[in-house]
């Protein structure tokens, strides 16, 4: 579908619980027809390791064949089949009974991508703005946490975590999770089960994605993490770069440098080459510092005495008994200069703004004209941020592609800007982009649940591309703040449930991937 380079790595493994002794895991890549999927199985028996592959096994035929129709109706189609055929299989073959799998999905067609999931399974996506998970687990402990209920640290160790609420096969009918998003030569993705997310923080997957380490190499170095944690789950991870890089090269995959032999001075012939740096490693241990070679000198602290008195001595070319004597006087009146002046700059300081300093804010107010065009506008709450502020504002005034221009340039130097992702998703919304404007006003609420009517206006997105049951979820927080579908345990417990439990919400049936 598309023809630019893509460098792809991809990984999975059974990880080391001796609870799991097979792999539930499965995975897809096909980059001649746009697809790249991860799938997390669950039940018992070998339930979960059917589910998963079955999904794989749709997936494969549904895009290897030619497509006439919308790329996102494809992806419809192909998540209802697999779920139809999981779900019927389960109800005729007892061994199957309560099988059920996760689905993260990334189709690419030129410059569009559609992204689509169920469960908790992620995809992420790292540009030039940094990396941002695209997706939302749809699990207990997550519809926690966006609730306010839980803390983040609370959800990142709550027993229950592993408890997702819907699941690909769980249903007669599964409404998937679906964003169409724009890329570019700089876009990557990153697909994976929560066997990854388990271990690594999306600050270490970024680490990993900034590191110019070649997909298959992040890959492997995420399972080097995740084994170093104990490795508790199946982990799996597909990496893909879109467009061309200039990836590093490590240490193993440099030839050898020839190094001649020592004279019997002692010696080397030649020019005697550097040693090869490592431009960056993931340490797993803890890291130790460089060893110093025996025969180096050890260089003076730079504050040291030795230091400070050369210093001294080359900056006043002080050598005799006279020099020496004059300097404290100088020394001394300096000192007592720069005390006064900084005396006189505090007071005048603030004389200046108790006298002038608000008329001269109000004044640069109303230069600007921003606090006008909020309240022409009707907007009770502008932005905080300043930068935020001015964009919006240009927004108002009609100059929306000025507005948004500023905003991605906000967001380009800090992606958690939490005002910035909240009114460029309102914008995307106002124009249409209404995939976008989930992506931005999702994150903007997992940055700060406390921005004004930021439920309301990611419901109303989720309305308009058919997610009935995500804008009912978030509206739920507007109405009844603080409550949740299902009640969790105490964090403290250490005991994950074993079996399906009922959800009160929905009725669906919830899938419990227990803690190897």
């Amino acid at each position: 579908m598309s023809s630019k380079i893509i460098t792809i790595g991809k990984l999975t493994d059974k990880g080391l619980s001796p609870k799991r002794p097979y792999n539930e895991d499965s995975l897809l890549v096909l980059p001649d027809g746009g697809l790249y999927l991860v799938a997390d199985g669950v039940g018992g028996r070998r339930g979960g390791e059917v589910a998963s592959s079955t999904v794989v096994d749709v997936f494969n035929k549904v895009f290897n064949q030619q497509h006439h129709e919308d790329l996102r109706n494809v992806v419809e189609g192909a998540i209802d089949l697999a779920n139809q055929k999981i779900f019927s299989e389960a109800e005729l073959n007892p061994e199957l009974e309560g099988m059920a799998t996760t689905l993260a999905l990334v189709a690419v067609a030129g410059k569009r991508a559609i992204v689509a999931h169920v469960g908790d399974s992620r995809v992420y996506r790292h540009d030039r703005q940094g990396l941002i998970c695209l997706t939302e687990d749809h699990s207990e402990v997550n519809e926690a946490l966006r609730a306010g209920i839980i803390t983040e640290e609370q959800a990142a160790n709550h027993p229950r975590k592993n408890v997702i609420n819907r699941a690909i096969g769980a249903e007669p009918d599964v409404e998937p999770d679906i964003v169409e998003i724009d890329i570019d030569d700089r876009t990557s993705f990153i697909l994976c089960t929560d066997g990854i997310t388990r271990h690594i923080t999306d600050e270490e997957i970024e680490r990993l994605m900034k590191s110019g380490l070649r997909p298959d190499r992040i890959c492997e170095k995420m399972k080097e993490l995740c084994y170093a944690g104990g490795a508790e789950d199946n982990l799996t991870v597909i990496v893909a770069d879109f467009g061309e890089r200039k990836y590093i090269v490590e240490d193993h995959e440099k030839p050898a440098a020839v190094i001649p032999a020592k004279a019997a001075s002692g010696h080397t012939g030649g020019i005697q080459l550097p040693r090869p740096t490592r431009k960056f490693e993931v340490s797993i241990a803890s890291t130790a510092q460089p060893e110093k070679p025996a025969d180096a000198p050890t260089p003076a602290p730079e504050n040291s005495a030795d230091n400070r008195l050369t210093q001294v001595t080359q900056l006043t070319g002080a050598d005799s008994k006279s020099d020496f004597a004059s300097a404290p006087e100088k020394v001394e009146l300096s000192s007592f200069m720069k005390w006064s002046l900084l005396i006189l700059t505090t007071i005048a300081g603030l004389m200046i703004g108790t006298l002038l300093g608000r008329p001269v804010i109000e004044k640069f107010g109303s230069l600007f004209g921003a606090r006008d065009i909020f309240n022409r506008a009707g907007v009770e709450k502008p932005p905080a941020d300043p930068e935020v502020n001015a964009a919006y504002a240009r927004y108002l005034e009609g100059q929306t592609i000025e507005s948004r221009e500023r905003l991605v340039k906000v967001l380009s130097d800090n992606p958690n800007n939490a005002e910035a992702n909240f009114y460029l998703g309102r914008i995307d919304y106002a124009q249409g982009r209404y995939d976008e404007a989930i992506s931005h006003l999702s994150h903007a609420l997992k940055l700060d649940p406390n921005l004004h009517d930021i439920r309301i206006h990611l419901a109303m997105a989720y309305l308009s591309v058919g997610q009935q049951r995500n804008a009912r979820d978030v509206l739920q927080q507007v109405v009844a703040p603080g409550s949740t579908p299902a009640p969790l345990p105490s964090p403290t417990s250490t005991t994950a449930p074993a079996a399906p439990v009922a959800s009160p919400a929905s009725g669906a049936a919830k899938a419990a991937k227990p803690v190897g």
